[in-house]
């Protein structure tokens, strides 16, 4: 490939076509992380196996003809339990044949919007694991406090309104860092010979419809313990704060990253993307508004509205 890394467009298979052939913006619009981050194939079908290095090794000076103490590096084997992403869908029969593009292409745009959905409740699940879904695979967080993470790579804004909170994340992504991890080689399993039942209609009775089972595989891999940031309580009760979310507390949450494992990507919801503009703005020695913010000191800001703005405080 001639990017550096892994992309979902490049890696996912739907059956023997990639899906890049598909209109991606259509399909990843609603998971711009997930279109954006490396994705890697499973390491034994439906479940990932990785080292993630927990402790450092010691090296130091010493006397000559006298040791020191020696400490190893620390490694803890992590396995990622992936989890079945189902885009099945039905077309009622009378709609499809009626299509002007005829039958097929009327499923390929169904398809299309399934494969949407399905992917955005994945990029949620990798913010909110099994608190966006119970069935889901494990994710950064699990909704109300920051399980996936330890406590030094969390960041309070502040913020105190309950249930109007949000949150930044700010994170590594690499092979060996946090990763969007798919199974079965990358196999996006779609019927290629739709079947006609009978499923029951919006107001009564039945129809007949194309059934088209659309399913894969997926989970997410945190690669080390400083792969990824949380800027939490960012207090969305008032938008026009200058100080809710700001500059700071991502310079903040960069300052938890080793040197040489620097983040390359900030992620957030347009609430968050409204204040950090507002900050910009207050701060600007013209005091004309602040353009839209795109980055932080070269690192790209991805806006997604998979990340709530209706988060509990975290303590």
């Amino acid at each position: 490939m001639a990017e550096s890394y892994n992309t979902l467009a490049g890696l996912i298979q739907l059956n023997d076509r990639n899906l890049a052939d598909y209109d991606i913006n259509d399909i990843l619009d609603s998971a711009p992380l997930l279109k954006a981050i490396y994705t890697q194939t499973a390491s034994n079908g439906t479940l990932h196996k990785y080292l993630k290095q927990t402790g450092a090794s010691s090296a130091a000076f010493r006397d000559a003809n006298d040791g020191l103490a020696k400490t190893v590096s620390q490694d803890t084997l992590v396995t990622v339990t992936l989890k079945i992403i189902d885009a099945t869908f039905s077309a009622d029969v009378a709609l499809a044949k009626a299509y002007k593009n005829g039958v097929d292409a009327y499923l390929e745009k169904e398809l299309a919007r399934s494969l949407r959905s399905a992917f955005a409740a994945a990029e949620k699940q990798v913010f909110y694991g099994t608190g966006a879904d119970a069935k889901g695979f494990t994710g950064i967080i699990d909704g109300t406090g920051h399980d996936g993470l330890a406590d030094d790579m969390v960041i309070s804004a502040g913020g105190k309104t309950a249930n109007k909170q949000t949150s930044c994340f700010v994170m590594r992504h690499a092979e060996d860092a946090a990763s969007f991890i798919v199974g079965q080689e990358g196999q996006f399993i779609v019927s290629e010979e739709p079947t006609v039942i009978s499923v029951a209609g919006s107001v009564g009775g039945t129809l007949p419809a194309y059934y088209v089972p659309v399913t894969g595989w997926a989970g997410f891999q945190i690669g080390g313990a400083y792969d990824v940031a949380r800027i939490a309580n960012i207090d969305t009760n008032d938008l026009t704060s200058t100080s809710a979310f700001t500059d700071d507390h991502i310079f903040a949450a960069i300052s938890k990253f080793k040197s040489d494992r620097q983040p390359n990507v900030i992620v957030m919801n347009r609430d968050a993307l409204r204040l950090l503009r507002q900050s910009r703005t207050a701060v600007n020695p013209t005091g004309a508004p602040a353009m839209l913010p795109t980055d932080l000191d070269g690192i790209p800001i991805i806006v997604t509205d998979q990340i709530v703005s209706t988060e509990a405080v975290v303590s």
